[in-house]
């Protein structure tokens, strides 16, 4: 009976994945499959790191409770609908879970419904997570190639093949189905800005995927939000009045921006003001006391108040961008990242002879916004979350963004596109 569940579940993917890629027929489609195999491929390997590199693993432990959770809808769907709607500790299975968090016990909820989909296959669930992710991030390709030609190459290398993006947003983990809704959210953003139609469906589906995020990852969207809105709001601006000097368009953004920032700020107890700062001051000395010292970012006399945090925002963006140096390093895993590390610093020194082409861009107010999109994030989550492992999972919420800023018409990239293997595949 499990060979028969395997095979149809690996018979629906397939066939998803088929008709998406049937469908294209722009270059992208020569990509198509070496994408999907490696985001795939992604997925499976996080589950064997897990299995046989760390002693334990959140994969597992949202799989597990999963697991319960499918078994009591299998003996009791009453209860289990009641638990999915409004579970709280009064129901006789909260006990039994190991995850009581509100965000973890939101994936391991969803997770149950795949498991009564795939009768609790772990790495059946991977595909579906991992392919779901993919798609997500495909057609949010698709949709910036179709408006922004040339940009194409730094899309679909942020997007798809950016190593930690490929590996942190596979697999069974709240990244993962995080970045799908988020990939989501920002195809949304794109059609929003070109003013096209968008159904009654699509707006459906976009509600679930704020709703999806904010269980998951509530500060990605309490910065992708305000961005867009500000973005937004200053293209609109700029159609009605002319400002030409480049100061007064920055004070403008910054200024427009602190009013959804405010209204996200009173949406979660994290953000109200008199906390934000305490939690991410408490949360660094947290990860100080049980990480190796060589394995976290050092803020010395980092204290919850807006001085100290300012002070300290420089050394976190560029920890939280570039480090592990190569000479930081101490082991296998460790490497993987500094090298890649090592690739975005060499990226941003290229991106750099190219800041006089973005500030006359068309698409400059889109290329701040990303940008001050990424340093927010990238700020926060490296100083409330200074371990290097645990940061270089967490970055994917803004790693394939910057990346693929970094890559717009980068000299680094234009010289590895005028090698014929990568000319042919993306042309």
């Amino acid at each position: 009976m499990n060979a028969v569940i395997v095979a149809l579940n690996i018979a629906f993917l397939v066939l998803i994945f088929y008709r998406t890629w049937s469908v294209e027929k722009t270059s992208l489609r020569k990509i198509f499959w070496l994408a999907l195999i490696l985001k795939l491929m992604s997925g499976i390997s996080l589950g064997l790191l897990y299995t046989y590199y760390y002693s334990v693993g959140d994969t597992f432990l949202y799989f597990q409770d999963g697991t319960r959770l499918a078994s009591l809808a299998r003996t009791d769907i009453a209860s289990y609908l009641k638990f999915l709607s409004m579970g709280d500790n009064s129901s006789p299975i909260w006990a039994d879970l190991v995850y009581q968090q509100p965000r973890a016990m939101f994936l391991s909820k969803v997770t149950s419904l795949f498991c009564l989909l795939t009768a609790d296959n772990y790495w059946l669930i991977s595909l579906y997570f991992s392919g779901t992710t993919f798609i997500s991030a495909w057609f949010l390709v698709k949709k910036i190639n179709d408006l922004y030609e040339r940009v194409k190459v730094g899309a679909i290398l942020g997007f798809l093949f950016f190593p930690s993006v490929l590996f942190w947003s596979a697999g069974l983990i709240k990244e993962s189905v995080a970045m799908a809704a988020l990939f989501f959210l920002s195809l949304i953003f794109l059609k929003i800005w070109r003013r096209e139609r968008i159904s009654g469906i699509t707006w459906l589906v976009t509600l679930i995927a704020l709703w999806v995020v904010w269980s998951l990852k509530y500060y990605y969207l309490a910065i992708f939000l305000p961005v867009a809105f500000t973005a937004l709001a200053m293209k609109y601006i700029l159609t009605k009045f002319t400002i030409k000097n480049l100061p007064a368009k920055v004070m403008l953004w910054c200024l427009i921006f602190t009013i959804p920032l405010l209204l996200m700020s009173i949406l979660h107890p994290n953000f109200y003001y008199e906390r934000f700062m305490e939690v991410v001051v408490s949360n660094y000395y947290e990860f100080q006391e049980i990480s190796d010292p060589e394995d976290v970012i050092h803020y010395e006399g980092l204290r919850a108040t807006p001085l100290s945090m300012l002070q300290h925002s420089p050394w976190a963006l560029f920890s939280g961008l570039f480090r592990p140096f190569v000479t930081e390093v101490h082991s296998s895993l460790q490497w993987c990242l500094a090298i890649e590390n090592l690739i975005l610093l060499a990226l941003a020194a290229g991106a750099v002879t190219q800041i006089k082409k973005a500030m006359v861009s068309p698409h400059r107010l889109l290329l701040f916004s990303i940008v001050m999109y990424s340093i927010l994030l990238c700020v926060f989550l490296a100083l409330s979350t200074p371990n290097f492992g645990t940061l270089s999972r967490y970055r994917v919420g803004f790693l394939p963004y910057f990346a693929f800023v970094l890559m717009i018409e980068n000299p680094l990239i234009s010289r590895l596109m005028s090698l014929k293997i990568f000319r042919d595949l993306v042309r």
